[in-house]
This record gives C-alpha cells, structure tokens and sequence, in this order.
C-alpha cells in the first residue's frame, strides 16, 4: 500500500470498509484471525516507542480506578489493625508478641494477617426439601431478628440462582453469593445444607474449616435431618446450635469487635436487597413450609400427637404414628376446619388399645368362668342339705329338684360351649388386629436377607441404575424380567394368605431420585417412573386374570426425599431407586374387630339372661 500513489490508495480505501464488514458478517474467525497478525504487532509497537505517551492516555481511567480501590482497601485494613493495637494490654497481644519470636515472624505481618480474615457472623442449617431452619448460631452484637425469615429467603435465593446455572447449562451450584460486604458462603451434603454468613469472601483455609465442621455435623446428625418435621424444642437442635456456637467462638475469637454504633448490619441489608427481586419466589416456598409446620404444631398442642403433614396430588399425607385412637376426629375436624378436608390417612393406629380391649374381655370370661364354679358348689351343698333333712318324706319333691338339677347342667354345658366359642372368636380378632405383623413376617421369609428390605414397613426397594437411562421415564426391557419376578413374590406373598389378602388397601410404587438437579426435574421424573412401573405391573397376566387387582397398584413420586447417606456422603447410585409397598384397610380392620366384639358381647349378654 505505501508503494502504491495517492490515486490507487484513494480508490482501495473508499472500498476497505464495505470488504471488512462483509468479511466480519461471513467469516469472523478468519477476519479476527488476519487482523490480529496486522493489529497485535501494531498495538505492541505502539506502546514500546511511545511509553509515556500510553501511560497519559489511560492513566485518567485506570490510574483513577486503582487508587481509588487499593485506597479503600489499604483505608479498611489500617481500621483493623489499629483496633488490635489499641486493645492495649490483652492476652490476644502478647500472644502475638509470643508467637513473633517463636515463628520469627514479625508482629506487623501477623496483624495482617488477621485483619484478612473474614468474620463469621452466623451459621444456618435448613432442610433442602422443606426450607424449614433446623437450628441457627449467631455472633456479634447484630443478631438476626427473625432467623426463620432470613432462612427463608436465603433458601429461595439459593434454588433460584441454581435454576437459572442449570438453564445457563452450568453443572455445579453456587457456593458463594455477596453483595456489598456481605458474603453467603453454601455447603451441601445429603438432606441439608448449611449456609455461613460473613463480612467478606472466605480464604480456602476458612473453606476447608466451614467444610470440615459441617460434615461432622452432617454425620453426627444424618438420621435427626432425616425425620426432621419442625419441631424446634427437639434435644438435637440444642445440641447443634451449641455446637455452633462453639465454633463461631473459636473462628471469631481472633478478630477485632465489631461496635454497632458505627457499622450497620450488612446481614438485614442484603437480605432486604434480594427480597426485592426474589419476593414473590421466597414467599411462595415459606408460605407453603410455615403453614404445614404452624398445622403440626397446632396438632400437637390440640391432642399431643406429633404428625408429620406432606402435600400431593390426592390430598394432604397425613403421616407418623398416633397413642390414641379417639384423636384422629379431632385432627380430622381441625384439617377440615382449616379448609383441607381431601386428606389421606397413612397413621399408624396404637395396637395397645386393641389389645386392651382383648384383655378386658378375657378379664369378663374369666370371672364368668369363676361364677360358674361357685353356682356348682352351690347345687350340691343344696342337694345335700336337702336329702339329709327332708329324707324319704320329700322323695317327690327331690326328684322336682333334680330335675332343676338336670336343667341347671344343660345351662351349664351351654354356656361352657358358649365360653368356647367365644375363645375362638377372640383369637379370631387376636388375628385381625395383628394381621400387619403377619403380613411383615411373611415377607420377612423371602426378602429378610435383604439390606433394602425394611423389616418396620414391609417395604422393598429395588435400585434402578439399570432399570432406567440417566434422565429417562421408560424402563429398560432387559431389565424388567428380574424386577417382575421379585415384585411378583412380594404380591404373591401377601394375595395369597386369605388373612391378609381382604385387608390389602393397595400397592405403593414410590421412586426415588439422588439430590443432583433441581427439585422440579427430580420430583416430575420420579413421577413418570413410578407411574411406568405402576402401568408395566397392571398390566402382567398374573395381576389381571389371577388377582383381579390392577387397580390396587398407585404410583408416587419422592424426588430426592431420602437420599441414602454413607458416613455422611450420599451414595447416589443407591439413593436412585424403586421401592414397592402394601397399604392395609385400617378401617376395614377396625370395622372387622369391632364385629367379632359385637358378636361376642351380644352372645354373653344372651346368655347371661337365659341364666
């Protein structure tokens, strides 16, 4: 180009501008490619022969910037290291002094030191699945006012941000969230996870201590996260949040106080920031987790049971275990009162009132039992007396009285069979009361072995890394031969006991998820999966044509409910599951019970008037 005269100069360059935009719209990377060879050597050329001319250049931009930042930041680190000096005669200092001349590591440097390491303001720990706080640990002056809120919203601002990484196509979840001087440092493990609320971004020697106490936590407290249902006057939770507490002192006992008067508390600051976009997402997930909780709760103080409340499809789960039998009305009139009357009993009835009610029928037939020998004592004390005094002359009217003798025998042998009849008839509802530990015991025969075979709820699991494709609903043909021949012997085993067999409320088909992935995706593909199996084993001949029950079998979805923990690490391959379980008619059961006790006690009373 420099060759060339002024005239073909003038007419390139008049085109130069139309070829460069053209080429940049068809081909960038092989504009980038013979720019940069063009460009690059020209900028760096530049630079060398005109130094101080660049530096003039940029120094209004970049000059201005870093001083103004390493200003402040030299502004804040002074503030804390003249606090430390000023403590004057503290143990903290001459224990730096000590530690100088042992380390050979002058004082000044140590300060440093210290005065860079974040503050750990308060420690949350809340249930991934509900958002419900476990236990909270705070330090310093400006404590949080409502800890349960705070949680709140920082579980809701957690899942949003991982939903928006996982649609950005990003694997891993954040860790780290700041605003300001306010930093949100997040462990996750199994069923929990723990969130450390700081002054600034944590060092990797903070990292690993947040991350080393945490997974102590998790395995000291894996199965109280696990059956977590809100209580929060739990003996666990003191437990925690001392040991919180602890550990916020030993971490914190080396920095400087914090004084209030000068500094507000960037905790209620960020969080009433990112309420303001994330409001209407954290209040949805509170509001559902604060209104199941304030309903057990309510339960509780109403009859002293301690239920656990989940929401589906069907209705409100009413889950766990009652003493008493007369509360579950009560429960029943407060939900419906509370606008839920669709609900699903899944309660566990106490088999000690039953077997009360057995024992004082026992109690009557014995007495009876009793009575009868003292009215056969009676009749022959009479009979004797009788023929003694009376002798020959009242042979008439002994003959009158063995023949009541006679009849009184009848009525004897009559009510004898009739005390055998009714001991048949209590074993009988000895049997019905008992017919789930029958069921569970029969199981126990053929899957008792078994590690996921769970011996309290008769359950069964089947792990599913070759019954399913990562991500996928559709079960593997090859794989489904063997889960048909054992789920076919868990029916099998149960429909073919005529005692249990009219009690079979239904067959559960649960799947469940590892934690990986959002909430939302685990909690729909489980339901597809479930829902396969359920479909898949309607429609097998020997569940059609031999049982008749294809419409026994129900399909459920629990996502990443119960993750398997191994030593406080999730065993993910186990935690993908398919587990299979019977549901009993208990108010079938009841219904059948209280019969067989009408029957009886209609019996006895027949009989006791004919006496």
């Amino acid at each position: 180009m420099q060759a060339k005269d002024e005239e073909t100069i003038d007419i390139l360059s008049s085109y130069l501008a139309q070829i460069i935009s053209k080429n940049a719209a068809q081909n960038p990377e092989s504009l980038s490619h013979a720019l940069q060879s063009v460009i690059s050597p020209a900028i760096a050329q530049e630079i060398a022969d005109n130094k101080e001319t660049m530096i003039d250049a940029l120094y209004p931009i970049m000059g201005g910037m870093i001083s103004k930042y390493v200003t402040n930041a030299i502004k804040e680190m002074m503030e804390q290291i003249n606090e430390k000096i000023e403590d004057g005669l503290s143990f903290d200092r001459y224990k730096r002094k000590l530690k100088s001349k042992l380390t050979g590591v002058s004082e000044t440097e140590l300060l440093l030191e210290e005065a860079s390491d974040a503050q750990i303001k308060a420690l949350f720990v809340i249930q991934k699945e509900t958002g419900l706080l476990i236990a909270a640990a705070q330090h310093g002056e400006n404590e949080i006012d409502d800890p349960h809120i705070v949680a709140s919203m920082a579980s809701a601002i957690k899942d949003f941000v991982n939903d928006w990484m996982k649609n950005a196509e990003q694997t891993q979840e954040v860790q780290l969230l700041s605003y300001g001087n306010a930093t949100l440092y997040i462990e996750s493990a199994g069923s929990v996870y723990m969130i450390a609320f700081l002054d600034a971004e944590p060092d990797y020697d903070q990292r690993a201590k947040i991350h080393g106490f945490f997974a102590k936590v998790v395995k000291d407290y894996s199965d109280f996260f696990h059956s977590f249902n809100g209580d929060n006057n739990a003996e666990e939770i003191t437990a925690l949040q001392q040991k919180m507490l602890e550990f916020l002192a030993s971490e914190n006992s080396h920095l400087p106080k914090q004084h209030p008067t000068q500094k507000h508390n960037p905790l209620k600051f960020v969080g009433i920031t990112l309420l303001v976009g994330l409001l209407g997402y954290a209040g949805y997930l509170a509001k559902n987790a604060y209104t199941y909780h304030q309903l057990e709760t309510q339960i509780a103080k109403l009859t002293g049971e301690h239920i656990s409340l989940e929401k589906a499809s069907d209705g409100l789960h009413l889950e766990g275990s009652l003493h008493s039998v007369r509360h579950m009305p009560k429960i029943l009139a407060f939900l419906q009162e509370q606008g839920y009357p669709k609900t699903v009993n899944e309660l566990y009835l106490p088999a000690e009132e039953v077997e009360e009610a057995i024992r004082t029928l026992r109690e009557q037939n014995s007495m009876f039992g009793k009575k009868m020998a003292a009215l056969d004592a009676n009749i022959s004390h009479i009979q004797k007396n009788l023929t003694e005094q009376i002798g020959n002359r009242l042979n008439a009217k002994i003959a009158d009285l063995n023949k009541t003798i006679a009849n009184l025998s009848q009525k004897e042998n009559r009510l004898e069979h009739t005390y055998r009849e009714v001991q048949k008839k209590l074993d009988a509802a000895a049997a019905i009361a008992y017919v789930k530990h029958n069921a569970i015991a029969r199981l126990a025969k053929h899957f008792g072995e078994r590690k996921t075979f769970f011996p309290k709820t008769g359950a069964l699991d089947f792990a599913n890394n070759s019954l399913f494709q990562a991500g996928k609903s559709e079960p593997q043909p090859q794989a489904l031969e063997a889960f048909d021949k054992d789920a076919l012997r868990y029916i099998q085993t149960l429909m073919e006991d005529v005692a249990i067999r009219p009690y079979i409320k239904r067959f559960m088909i649960e799947s469940f998820t590892d934690t990986s992935g959002s909430h939302t995706l685990n909690e729909t593909l489980s339901r597809e999966r479930a829902e396969k199996i359920a479909q898949h084993l309607q429609t097998l001949p020997q569940i059609q044509r031999r049982y008749g029950i294809p419409h026994l079998f129900t399909a459920r979805g629990r996502a990443e409910s119960a993750p398997i923990i191994v030593n406080g690490i999730e065993d993910k391959e186990a935690s993908r599951r398919i587990r299979i379980r019977f549901e009993l008619d208990e108010k079938k059961i009841l219904q059948s019970l209280q019969k067989v006790l009408n029957m009886e006690k209609n019996d006895f009373a027949g009989k006791s008037s004919e006496n």
